[in-house]
């Protein structure tokens, strides 16, 4: 009888401390914005960084068929898009007036946010996957012609490989990980809202 009367204090006090405190919240909900920020930032500078090395190789190597002027043209013109597109959802992401000033719009904002990353991260990454195939594979043109054919193979292979390991598994977790980061934020926002409007009720 005792652990039952020990139990029904436990799961009481639960209830009367379960209200969520609105600053803590608003801490975490930043922590996660910079979290997501900071990788996309990082991102920008990988990406800015594959361009400047793709221009640099594209200036000092000789190549002698066309396909792969234009293959390197692709992956510059794909990286590009990246770039233009992580920034903009990085400065997005960063922007605090909306969290500050107006939660129930920056909910919504968060909402319509994470259904666009969610697009750009599964249609336009497959459309960005079959343009950069389509670099690879007017490269390899030229790799059939200067290298031996089990090199070109092993290389072909290797890129194939290479492809269904980003798109089936790595995009699947980074896709899974800014969700949930994303979920975290939304779910937290929503609490104290509801916090909120369930106080105005009583």
């Amino acid at each position: 009888m005792k652990d039952f009367e020990a139990l029904k204090d436990i799961w009481r006090n639960q209830v009367e401390h379960s209200e969520i405190r609105p600053e803590d919240v608003l801490k975490k909900v930043k922590q996660s914005k910079k979290l997501l920020a900071n990788k996309l930032l990082l991102e920008v500078i990988a990406v800015v960084t594959a361009i400047v090395i793709l221009s640099y190789a594209w200036i000092i190597l000789s190549f002698t068929m066309w396909t792969s002027h234009v293959a390197i043209g692709i992956f510059i013109l794909c990286c590009i898009y990246v770039m233009f597109k992580q920034f903009s959802d990085y400065r997005k992401i960063t922007d605090n007036a909306l969290l500050l000033n107006r939660p129930k719009e920056y909910i919504t904002y968060l909402k319509s946010y994470k259904q666009d990353r969610y697009i750009l991260n599964t249609q336009k990454y497959r459309t960005y996957s079959i343009l950069f195939s389509m670099g690879f594979i007017l490269f390899f043109v030229e790799i059939l012609f200067i290298a031996e054919l089990w090199v070109t193979v092993l290389a072909i292979l290797f890129t194939l490989f290479w492809f269904y390991y980003c798109y089936f598994v790595l995009m699947k977790n980074y896709i899974r990980k800014e969700e949930n980061r994303l979920d975290d934020m939304i779910t937290n926002l929503e609490r104290v809202e509801k916090q909120f409007s369930d106080e105005k009720l009583v």
